[in-house]
């Protein structure tokens, strides 16, 4: 029967390409941010700053995730522990959204897409820690969509960010 490490090698050319394109994301984000970032940082643009947190937080935490795979060596604890870190930091900017959304009351469909996609994929962080630290490797499975909805979230925030640069008055999809 193959070892769990010996089964985790197969799946680091994933996690090495996922580690790559959202570094590279990341890289395009700052740039595009950079350009702007008087208007971004403005008063009375802050849900366009919120918008560029968010997607730099979703970036970060799919290129988090994918560095965690590409070190070497991983026993179940060595790895469900970094995850569970992650996870716990996750669920603390998580708390912090769902305050902040139910403070400003964001009733609008894209306020609960952003909530939804956040819990979704920090619970299958969780799951994911769980079931890796139990040794079954079929968990990567499962970060498969948690790092699809960081990538998605991340490039639907940083689409929408893009489009309301060039008109600041419009307001986020998000409800922010």
């Amino acid at each position: 029967m193959e070892s769990f490490y010996d089964s985790l090698t197969r799946w680091q050319p994933f996690f090495a390409a996922v580690a790559g394109a959202t570094a590279t994301l990341v890289g395009l984000l700052f740039v595009s941010l950079s350009i702007n970032r008087e208007k971004i940082t403005a008063a009375e643009n802050r849900h366009l700053l919120r918008l560029a947190q968010r997607s730099f937080g979703d970036y970060l935490f799919a290129m988090f995730i994918a560095l965690l795979f590409l070190v070497p060596n991983h026993e179940t604890y060595g790895l469900a522990g970094p995850l569970f870190i992650l996870a716990a930091v996750r669920g603390w900017f998580l708390i912090r959204a769902l305050a902040r959304a139910i403070k400003e009351q964001a009733s609008t469909w894209g306020g609960w897409r952003e909530q939804i996609f956040s819990v979704l994929s920090w619970l299958g962080l969780i799951v994911a820690g769980v079931e890796i630290y139990r040794g079954q490797i079929l968990a990567t499975f499962i970060l498969v969509p948690v790092i699809s909805l960081l990538l998605v979230n991340a490039s639907m925030n940083a689409w929408a960010l893009l489009i309301m640069e060039k008109n600041t008055d419009v307001k986020p999809p998000d409800g922010d």
